[in-house]
Parts: C-alpha cells; structure tokens; sequence
C-alpha cells in the first residue's frame, strides 16, 4: 500500500532495520507508519476520520465534495483486540468516514480463526450497527469493488463499513514459526491454487489484456525492485543515538532536555572504559 502511494521500495524496510520510526512522511503519501500494537490502527484511523467531521463542522471541510475516507487493514487476531473494537463502537456512533478492513487469513499464529470466534468474523459489524460485507480477498476485482462501494459510503456522510477479506497465510507467521506443526498440507496446497496474483494473471490473459511478453515484463520489474529493496536496507546506516530525542514532541522542554543530556552523559561513559573491559567492547 505504501508504494502504491509513493513510497520508495526502501522506505517499506527502515522500521524494521530499526533506523527509524517510520520509514515515510506520512503527510506526503497520506498514509500513517506502521503500527507494531495489534489493532491500534483502528482507532488513529477512526479519530482521524472524527477530525474529518470535526473539520466540516469548521467550514474547513465541504460535505458536498465528498468526504476525506480513512482506511485502516488489520488482520483477523486483531477483531479480539480491545482497540479494534473500541474504534467500531466510536466510528459507528458518529458515523465517522472510516473503512476497516479486515485480512482474515484464518490463522492467528497457531489457532484457526474458528477457535477466535463461533460466527463469520463480518457478523460482527451487525452488533456495532454498521454493515459488513464478507469477501473472496484472493480475487483483486472484487475485493477493489467492494473497497469502491464502502468508500462510497463513506464519502456521502453514511459512516463506517467493515470488509471482511477472507484470504490464507501461505508462510509461516513469524520467522520462528513452523506452520507445519498444526496445518494440513492438502489445505495449503489447496490454497496455493488460488493465489490472488496468478488468478489475476490469468484473467487478465483470458481477456487479452496482457500476453507472454508483458508478463515477462512486469516479473523483470518485480526483480528489479527486489533488488533495489535489498540493495537499500543492506546500505542502511544506524542513526546518531541522540537523534532519538528528535521527534518525541512537536516543541523542546526541559524535562526532555534533562532525559537528553542523561543519555549523552551514558554514552560517553563508553568512551572512558579502560581497555578491555566490558564497556569497550
């Protein structure tokens, strides 16, 4: 999502090279940094979207333009999170223009989604009084068309819609998960038949939108932002330690001062170990 709204294929990995806090400016692609707290998006994006009204209220915002829509995507562990349903409760009250859209790739880890939740996780949307709408989100078109039309909503003042795209977890969910331990593998084969990318393709080749030559295109294309990707987060450098401080509030004030010049205190004590010792090293 980010690089479809401009941002460079290096900037998606700063964060997780722990360079920065965000690898973009989210005022420059209007789209916020990545959120490590499971679900917390759900509620920026819905007080963003209660700023929007608040905006309108102000003569800032003209309702008849359409209405500026946040879009906030969380994954199916998320809908048990307290935040998540917190922003429905918010959103759906006040009618605030937010989509949520929910990737139910139907296992939270180890657990399938079943075990998280006895009902469709869509069905939810009834109980916070907003529509829900459920979602093949291995099929690029629908799921675009369903995006349009709660965005839509949105845009004419008649609230929040939840989109359930029901997807599957091909990989492992972490670096330190074995999804062999509690998956079938005829139900990862099976799902693997449907991968969203190649049944695109092959739509678009049945219509004659795209022949043999622009597939080999666009995987060069592929290639070469791989490339660019790895070649970016390998030369990424490790900031200025006090550049920490930078950030943390819109205007300086003593007590961050104090904190700074504590830290700057701490890191030069490195510079005085004798040799050899711990701290040196």
């Amino acid at each position: 999502m980010a690089s479809v709204r401009g941002a460079a294929p290096v900037d998606l990995v700063r964060v997780w090279r722990g360079v920065t806090v965000c690898g973009w400016d989210p005022y420059a692609i209007g789209m916020a940094s990545p959120q490590v707290i499971i679900g917390a998006q759900a509620l920026h994006a819905t007080g963003w979207a209660m700023g929007v009204q608040l905006d309108v209220d102000a003569g800032r915002v003209d309702p008849a333009a359409g209405l500026p829509v946040g879009v906030a995507y969380f994954g199916d562990g998320a809908m048990s999170q307290g935040d998540v349903n917190e922003a429905f409760v918010f959103a759906s009250t006040y009618r605030s223009p937010v989509v949520f859209v929910c990737q139910n790739n139907q296992w939270a880890i180890s657990e399938p989604v079943a075990l998280q939740s006895r009902v469709p996780l869509v069905e939810r949307a009834r109980g916070f009084g907003m529509p829900g709408v459920r979602v093949d989100g291995n099929d690029v078109l629908a799921v675009l068309a369903v995006t349009r039309a709660a965005l839509d909503r949105a845009r004419r003042g008649d609230g929040p819609t939840l989109v359930e795209a029901v997807t599957y977890r091909m990989g492992p969910h972490t670096t330190a998960d074995d999804p062999k331990r509690y998956r079938d593998a005829a139900e990862v084969e099976a799902w693997a038949g449907r991968d969203p990318v190649a049944r695109f393709e092959a739509y678009l080749h049945g219509v004659g939108v795209l022949d043999d030559a622009a597939s080999d295109r666009v995987r060069e294309l592929a290639d070469a932002a791989a490339a660019e990707l790895r070649a970016g987060c390998v030369a990424l450098e490790d900031p200025p330690p006090l550049s920490l401080f930078d950030h943390v509030y819109a205007e300086p004030h003593a007590p961050l001062a104090r904190e700074r010049a504590a830290y700057a205190r701490y890191l030069a004590s490195f510079d005085d170990a004798p040799a050899g010792t711990a701290a040196s090293r």
